[in-house]
């Protein structure tokens, strides 16, 4: 759902994807994330603890806490409401319209200069990359 369609109120995304597919360490200054597991398990790291998600579990992230997550089964679908909205945005810039509804076989990992335009693309959005995820 766009935030267009909540008069910026909130963004509704539907995730699907595999290991190798999350992000870095990061922080948002404008928005609160609330992630609601369909389907999967995932590990959230937020603030320095640990949230096991399963199917059915729903975990909120608030703005300017650090945050990132693993992927712990083969695939997850999650809604990631997103408040205020608008942060939707970055996804659109950052990504590719997909050709299918499959996912790709193999998530290779971003090269450095992918990493710099990373961190340079998502400081116009509000989102610091703060660098690698901490082991968990």
């Amino acid at each position: 759902m766009e935030s267009a369609e909540t008069g910026g109120a909130f963004g509704l995304i539907e995730v699907l994807a595999k290991p190798g597919a999350e992000p870095p360490l990061h922080v948002h200054e404008r928005e609160d994330e609330t992630f609601y597991i369909l389907e999967g398990k995932v590990a959230v790291w937020v603030g320095g603890e640990v949230h096991n998600l399963n199917t059915g579990d729903s975990i909120f992230l608030p703005r300017g806490v650090p945050h990132t997550f693993r992927i712990k089964s083969a695939v997850v679908r999650a809604l990631n409401y997103i408040s205020p909205g608008g942060f939707e945005e970055w996804f659109r810039t950052l990504g590719t319209p997909a050709k299918s509804f499959d996912l790709p076989e193999c998530i290779e990992a971003p090269s450095q200069e992918e990493l710099k335009d990373l961190v340079k693309m998502s400081a116009r959005f509000g989102n610091r990359v703060l660098g690698p995820a901490p082991e968990f």
